[in-house]
């Protein structure tokens, strides 16, 4: 039997009987994703588990709850606890009061109404806020932590992915009931109201819980228009992806986190910042930037949330599978941060790859050693709407650099970098990871080519289908480069993703809709080769990128 509810159908009732309505506020907000809320330790002392309320036994063929597993062997045997997930009232009161805290002109009245502390001194708050309950009951489920950065810049071993579990299952929406109360003849009707309004703005803006910087307890669109933080600004991007596939705790269900993105963004502004800082300065800007855990916990300035478009997911009509998410991701930082740091670089990396699984490469059809085909690698298209300053209406445009502009390369990296002096001048070392063997963006450390793509576009991307069948064919110069044997699973260059250990690939390359003319081919691919120090296979490679019959160098030395 399910009861998380019921107590607030009994207040909502007394408050109807006592004709104190006005002083009971309810409403059902949607979660889309996952939330982590009110973690305690599973016991096994290293699992998370957000709050919950017991709702059946650990079954002995599950083995013991302390039993330490892999997320393989947890996916088999515990993927879900026998436990309902609520968000804790005191959760959601200790993010409004953070959110008033940024806003100096509620600040008081805020603590005024929600109770403050001055050293010994106590105030009760004249507000009460109440568990938040799904209306429908749903178990915490087994998520994944996999930090990605140490694999995907510095090429160290892949991390061990750690279990967690959250409430949602990170496929369905979750309705969840969130209340608050005035305490009778302490309160108004009017403070109750003044309170609510704050509620849906703080979680329309931040979500709820841990982890909401990188996607975690976001919360549906509501008809509120919710106000950003003082000096913050908000960018949307239209994004369409499409994708060999993703995954999470289930390597056989795809889908796209949040925390794909955010390791995206995270992973190339470290590549940037690596250009113009040491390691640790360079390190220290990202987690100031993006948050961190360790050594010590670090709240960051940017925030990131993904919403869900009308395909999520889709299917490709026909074999190999491929698959396509269409959404928004939208992404909040201090207006300066934003516009000069982080744009620029989501220019860049829109321009370079795509998002997930398979980033490094353009999506097209792998020839596997069994003789079985497979879809490999992704497409990733970014827009944004501007406002047409002749005609002042919005019009939907391409957010990526210009493929053949050199000057739109050199200028969107030079304006960020004269930015990036101005705003930390202390940590700035040009040139001082030359020699670093890891993925370093700058002019001295990388070189990226516009080379011919495929002879026409393989994918029709309304249908959802391969228009080519023949693996060759889905390829452009540059793939057939990298596939070529004294490259292809050569960990110095082409990366290896098995035979006992996964290594990147020290090569980027995406194919996009431009035409090479000289070549007659209806695409092009954007060849980005990270040098990684002084590698005699990678200069190899990059000189053999540099021969090829139509080449042209946009980026780097």
């Amino acid at each position: 039997m399910y009861t998380g509810p019921k107590l607030l159908e009994l207040l909502a009732s007394k408050h109807q009987q006592q004709n104190t309505s006005e002083l009971y506020k309810q409403e059902i907000f949607t979660l889309e994703w996952r939330a982590k809320v009110g973690s305690f330790p599973h016991p096994d002392l290293e699992t998370l588990i957000s709050a919950g309320e017991p709702c059946g036994a650990w079954k002995p063929e599950q083995g013991r709850p302390e039993d330490k597993r892999n997320v393989g062997e947890n996916w088999r045997y515990l993927q879900e606890l026998p436990l309902y997930g609520y968000i804790p009232g005191s959760s959601i009161r200790g993010l409004v009061r953070a959110w008033a805290e940024k806003r100096p002109e509620i600040r008081d009245r805020m603590r005024e109404l929600l109770g403050k502390q001055e050293n010994d001194n106590i105030t009760a708050g004249k507000i009460e806020f109440l568990d938040a309950w799904p209306r429908k009951a749903a178990k915490l489920t087994l998520d994944i932590v996999n930090p990605q950065q140490d694999f995907q810049v510095f090429h160290r071993g892949q991390s061990t992915p750690v279990s967690s579990y959250t409430l949602g299952d990170g496929q369905e929406e979750i309705e969840i009931i969130v209340a608050i109360r005035g305490i009778p003849n302490q309160t108004t009707p009017e403070e109750v109201a003044e309170v609510w309004d704050w509620i849906k703005q703080a979680l329309g803006f931040y979500g709820v819980g841990s982890r909401t910087a990188s996607g975690y307890g976001s919360f549906k669109d509501s008809k509120v228009k919710v106000r950003p933080e003082p000096d913050y600004r908000t960018k949307n991007l239209i994004f369409t992806l499409y994708s060999q596939g993703s995954s999470g705790p289930d390597m056989r269900t795809m889908e796209l986190r949040p925390s794909h993105w955010r390791g995206w963004l995270r992973s190339w502004l470290l590549r940037f910042f690596l250009g113009v800082m040491n390691q640790n300065n360079a390190e220290t800007t990202v987690n100031e930037l993006l948050g961190t855990l360790e050594p010590d916990t670090q709240k960051g300035l940017v925030r990131l949330q993904v919403t869900k478009g009308n395909s999520w997911g889709e299917e490709s009509e026909n074999k190999p599978d491929f698959y396509c998410w269409k959404g928004q991701v939208r992404i909040s930082a201090p207006t300066e941060i934003l516009n000069k740091v982080i744009l620029p670089v989501v220019k860049f990396a829109a321009s370079l790859g795509g998002v997930g699984r398979g980033w490094r490469r353009p999506l097209h059809i792998f020839t596997m050693n069994n003789g079985n085909k497979a879809a490999r690698g992704t497409y990733l298209h970014l827009k944004h709407t501007v406002k047409n300053q002749e005609t002042n209406a919005e019009e939907t445009k391409n957010f990526a650099l210009i493929p053949n502009r050199v000057e739109v390369w050199q200028n969107t990296y030079r304006v960020w970098l004269e930015f990036v002096q101005q705003k930390w001048p202390n940590r700035i070392s040009l040139n001082s990871n030359q020699n670093l063997a890891s993925e370093v963006f700058s002019p001295q450390t990388c070189v990226v080519y516009l080379v011919p793509g495929p002879v026409r576009e393989p994918i029709d991307q309304q249908d959802m289908s391969w228009l080519i069948s023949n693996p060759t064919d889905t390829r452009g110069d540059g793939m057939n480069l990298i596939y070529q044997n004294q490259y292809k699973r050569k960990i110095d260059v082409g990366g290896n993703a098995g035979n006992g250990g996964a290594y990147c690939s020290w090569v980027s390359i995406k194919r996009i809709k431009f035409p090479n003319r000289e070549q007659n081919t209806a695409c092009s691919e954007v060849v980005c080769v990270f040098k990684g120090g002084n590698n005699s296979l990678r200069n190899q490679f990059i000189q053999d990128v540099s021969s090829i019959a139509g080449a042209a160098r946009v980026f780097g030395s």
